[in-house]
């Protein structure tokens, strides 16, 4: 009862100039601001009552046309253009991507959030509610939404979501089946074939959706969203495949490597949008970016830009834009790219049902009330709600309080969020009360349907050990792991030396299989090396080498035979590094068993450590034996250790190399007991 009373008196005593959370925490500090928003909530929840009693329709949808749906939110999607102190050798965009956009009206979509929090943008776009400010799937969704796909699928439609990232990756796994989604593509449906880093290339997700949906139903029409990712921070692409496309002046390596991924990633978008409207120039195809690019450490291209991103209160509406605003792509079948304008994110499911045909009595979303003409040009951003008035874009801070469109726009969103919450709250309560009790019963969601596991495997290490002693040493957790570098990977998979088993794990062209303790193998001998898929074996390696230990605990030099064939002196302990351009790399070595031919090392097991304190990536070491071409031995992130097996002598080059190929430097090792 005192809760509207309290946040007036609040706001009479200590009055804000600005509507955004930081700046209420600066200004009003942390017990006026605690005071302020438990008044705010008590005020929104006294709400709810009325506003879900101005509701209870039946629940009647009705379609007028069945076509088929695309949606696809495009990661990371922002014109680098917008960075305007900077001139780019090329547009980012692909040619045909910006033509479809001008024929679009440049049309754009206002996101809740900047730089991250794509689940959000997700969750807005399919639900037409506003986010909260936290994770709403993670954190706020607690059973059955009557969003777009379970609208959809009440309708007769097929739903499939593909992301491939893990499942579990925002609270994807459980949120997405509540929404309405029986089919969800995830991390192990896809064959990871073509990497950016540790995500798979938006090139081969396209591909691979589209066998998906090839292998849809036939007589059903089909909700098809896609979430791609190759054109997420940090922005990597696989240089070998794609090369730098644009380059900028001045030069500024973050701003350069966003432009050239989304420059791939446009391009392939594109591509797979041809072949989806050659087959089926009736779909409707909704496309739009998620939230604009973060560029660490201090988002400078911003503010160099004159994108003012640290300044608060925000006072320039175009600031705030810059910062929401994203591209959309609005293709309505055979009519293509039409012009929405700029529209609030939430307001995507409307344009979709409207472009459809389908007029859902009573769903909550898209009654009249909550889609006046005032809907779709106003959105909160940043804790701060714009809207488009006669004169343009405006802030509806406090100094607009009494300004008619500002009082609209504020409203609404009051009531979205009021709606939102009880949603999130009382989902069963709410849609009872809605008279939507049918899309409170839950779905069932297929997750990563099996599609069988697969593995092409190009080197793998190490392939020598020393029984009852670790072997590629983890940093920090001292465990023993197996590395895989891999072209082609697809599901769950398992790795086995001789008896034993661990999962294999790892995003990116090199994996790992971390085994439960240091010494995992105890006896000597040859260990041959598999993959499993559950208990059915889909590659064979070969075979790892475990030589006995000694008595002082090295390994035992008669275990490698030719070590001591024709006599020669047994060669242990630490060896001499010789350096080659080696700059900031810093490598120890530390022979096991070995033999001194003459004054030289020869058949040495070595125990080696790196690490190179500037490197940011991983570290590759690869072996070259005389004139042979190097060969990868082992991978690590900035630092690793390893075993070799008994090859090592004074003509062997060990070549470091950072994860991107960076040349780090190289060395040699020599035992000067030999000399």
């Amino acid at each position: 009862m005192l809760a509207p009373w309290q946040g007036r008196v609040i706001d009479v005593l200590f009055p804000l100039h600005s509507s955004d959370y930081t700046t209420h925490l600066q200004q009003r500090g942390g017990v006026q601001f605690l005071l302020d928003h438990r008044a705010r909530h008590q005020v929104l929840a006294a709400r709810q009552g009325d506003l879900l009693r101005r509701r209870g329709s039946a629940y009647v949808p009705q379609l007028s046309r069945r076509r088929n749906v695309h949606l696809v939110l495009l990661e990371t999607f922002w014109d680098p253009q917008a960075f305007e102190a900077f001139e780019f050798s090329r547009d980012p965009f692909d040619p045909r991507f910006r033509a479809l956009l001008d024929e679009g009206g440049s049309s754009g979509v206002l996101t809740p959030h900047f730089g991250h929090l794509t689940a959000n943008a997700e969750f807005e776009v399919l639900c037409g509610l506003p986010a909260a400010n936290v994770a709403v799937f993670q954190s706020r969704m607690t059973g059955s939404l009557p969003c777009l796909p379970r609208l959809l699928r009440e309708l007769g439609y097929q739903t499939l979501a593909s992301h491939s990232n893990h499942a579990d990756s925002w609270g994807r796994d459980r949120a997405y089946g509540w929404m309405g989604f029986a089919h969800f593509n995830a991390y192990d449906s896809f064959v990871r074939d073509d990497l950016d880093g540790v995500f798979l290339n938006d090139g081969s997700f396209y591909r691979q959706n589209r066998e998906a949906i090839a292998g849809l139903s036939p007589g059903a029409p089909y909700f098809n969203y896609l979430v791609t990712i190759s054109s997420h921070y940090p922005y990597r692409q696989n240089p070998e495949r794609r090369p730098a496309l644009v380059s900028t002046s001045p030069t500024n390596a973050a701003v350069e490597d966003y432009a050239n991924a989304i420059a791939y990633s446009s391009a392939a978008f594109m591509d797979w949008l041809a072949d989806i409207r050659r087959a089926d120039p009736e779909a409707l195809i909704v496309a739009f970016g998620d939230h604009a690019p973060t560029m660490p450490p201090d988002q400078r291209p911003y503010s160099q830009s004159g994108i003012k991103i640290h300044t608060r209160p925000f006072e320039e509406v175009q600031t705030l834009l810059s910062m929401s605003r994203t591209p959309l792509l609005f293709i309505d079948g055979r009519k293509g790219a039409v012009n929405v304008g700029t529209v609030s994110l939430e307001h995507l499911p409307v344009l979709i049902t409207r472009a459809l045909g389908i007029h859902p009595e009573g769903l909550p979303y898209l009654t009249d009330d909550m889609q006046s003409a005032r809907a779709a040009k106003s959105a909160r951003f940043l804790g701060n709600v714009i809207t488009l008035k006669d004169e343009g874009w405006a802030i509806c801070g406090p100094q607009q309080r009494e300004d008619e469109a500002c009082l609209e726009a504020s409203d609404l969103y009051d009531r979205k969020r009021s709606l939102r919450d009880a949603l999130l709250a009382r989902p069963l309560e709410t849609l009872g009360v809605l008279g939507l009790e049918a899309l409170a019963q839950p779905t069932d969601m297929n997750i990563d349907a099996p599609s069988g596991c697969l593995i092409d495997v190009q080197d793998w290490g190490p392939k020598s050990a020393v029984a009852g002693d670790h072997f590629n040493r983890q940093t920090g957790s001292g465990l023993s792991a197996t590395w895989l570098r891999v072209t082609r990977v697809r599901g769950k998979l398992r790795l086995q030396i001789g008896a034993m088993s661990t999962e294999v794990e790892g995003a990116g062209d090199v994996l790992a299989a971390v085994w439960p303790a240091p010494s995992v193998i105890k006896d000597p001998g040859e260990f041959p090396v598999r993959v499993l898929c559950g208990e059915k074996e889909v590659a064979t390696l070969g075979t790892m080498t475990v030589a006995a230990p000694s008595i002082d605990g090295n390994a035992d030099s008669s275990s490698h035979g030719e070590a001591f064939e024709g006599g020669g002196r047994a060669v242990t302990g630490p060896l001499s590094v010789q350096r080659e351009d080696a700059g900031s790399l810093q490598v120890s070595a530390s022979a096991l068993s070995g033999v001194c031919r003459g004054d030289k090392m020869e058949a040495a097991v070595v125990e080696m450590h790196w690490q190179h304190p500037e490197s940011e990536h991983g570290i590759r070491v690869m072996v070259q034996q005389g004139q042979e071409t190097p060969r990868l031995w082992s991978e690590s992130g900035p630092q690793g250790t390893s075993i070799t097996g008994p090859w090592v002598n004074e003509d062997v080059r060990f070549i470091f190399t950072s994860s991107t190929g960076h040349r780090l430097g190289a060395v040699k090792l020599l035992a000067p007991g030999c000399a």
